[in-house]
């Protein structure tokens, strides 16, 4: 099944050129902006378009999600947009997993419009109605299942990000100064509180954080903002990881703390 995906997606690959594609050299520019901005170009009750859900997702590899869904009738609008806090790579890894991700024997997409990211996809077929680009740090996904054109939300888009490059994003991630843990060794059945611990001059972010724990080691019993608290299952040397999210730039820190169980007393 993996011999046949990767197959899938090579041919995919070589029939969009991706391997030509330029993309930028520096590892740290990309864009940092507050992903607020975008609203404004999104779907209005005016237009018929009701909101149905809108959150953020901190994903693997240091990626953050923010999506948008809205439906007007039978038709639904959906944006989702993930930004990489560690390199473009990350996006450019996301971008080609969201297009392989599908259960048809080929991947549909042909390559899109040049002037969208360094590189986009499309469905065949006019209007452009689902389209996939990477753009430094970011890979954006757009659907609209209305029968209308996104070329001017995407442009919308695109236009943002493009205001909002910048040289140093390593130095704008929410920083995160440690974990601690409550205790440095615990037994089986035994609580431990694991929280995280901010660097100052941080007060005009809005910050989530989150921690990711095996549950067959570790099992979640309550949380606050800066606390989870856990009941050890199973002995085991446990790393649980931190992130420290940024909700409107979707960028974001992680800190990983190792946390030690025995035997049941």
């Amino acid at each position: 099944m993996l011999l046949v995906k990767s197959q899938k997606l090579k041919k995919f690959k070589d029939r969009i050129g991706y391997e030509q594609v330029v993309f930028s050299p520096d590892p740290d520019v990309g864009v940092v902006g507050d992903w607020d901005g975008v609203k404004e170009f999104l779907p209005t009750q005016e237009a018929g378009w009701g909101a149905f859900s809108e959150d953020v997702y901190v994903l693997a590899g240091g990626l953050v999600m923010r999506k948008w869904r809205f439906r007007r009738g039978t038709a639904t609008f959906i944006l989702k947009v993930h930004v990489s806090s560690s390199g473009a790579q990350v996006a450019r890894e996301r971008f080609l997993f969201g297009v392989s991700t599908t259960s048809m024997a080929k991947i549909p997409y042909v390559r899109g419009p040049a002037w969208l990211g360094q590189l986009s996809v499309q469905m065949p077929g006019t209007p452009l109605q689902t389209v996939f680009w990477v753009f430094h740090n970011v890979f954006v996904e757009l659907r609209d299942t209305s029968g209308i054109s996104v070329e001017p939300m995407a442009r919308l888009l695109q236009g943002f990000m493009e205001r909002h490059v910048q040289k140093g994003v390593s130095q704008r991630l929410p920083r995160i100064d440690k974990v601690t843990v409550s205790k440095s060794k615990l037994h089986v059945d035994e609580e431990v509180e694991l929280q995280v611990h901010l660097k100052q001059s941080q007060p005009s972010q809005e910050l989530r954080i989150e921690f990711l724990a095996n549950p067959e080691e570790l099992g979640l019993m309550k949380q606050s903002a800066t606390a989870f608290s856990y009941q050890a299952l199973r002995p085991e040397t446990s790393t649980v990881e931190a992130s420290l999210c940024d909700l409107k730039f979707l960028l974001m820190s992680q800190a990983q703390v190792q946390v030690d169980i025995q035997p049941k007393r």
